[in-house]
């Protein structure tokens, strides 16, 4: 069974951070690889809500495997925090579905 929305991309526009659901792993590398080519977002990584996981972006990774392990744990700490808080917000506009905004609005 495929969860609706399981996954956010997560990605930064105008120094703000904003997800875009999606319900599959797959469809998740596909709109992260969209949001790699887009001038104006800065992508961040996928959150998947079922494990409470995040997986950074290619080079954000390499960047985040430099750090101690404090740092590496301190930044994992804050952006889980920060998919949730924008989990919670957008599934309370419209329950159990978060809207897919256009990439090009």
């Amino acid at each position: 069974m495929v969860s609706e929305n399981r996954y956010s991309v997560l990605y930064t526009l105008k120094a703000q951070y904003h997800h875009i659901g999606c319900s599959s792993q797959a469809e998740a590398q596909s709109v992260l690889g969209l949001l790699m080519t887009d001038g104006n977002r800065i992508p961040v990584g996928i959150y998947d809500e079922k494990t409470d996981s995040f997986e950074w972006e290619i080079i954000g990774q390499y960047f985040h495997s430099q750090d101690s392990d404090s740092d590496q744990n301190s930044r994992l700490d804050e952006i889980l925090t920060i998919s949730r808080a924008l989990r919670r917000r957008d599934s309370s506009w419209q329950p159990g579905y978060l809207q897919k905004p256009s990439f090009f609005a």
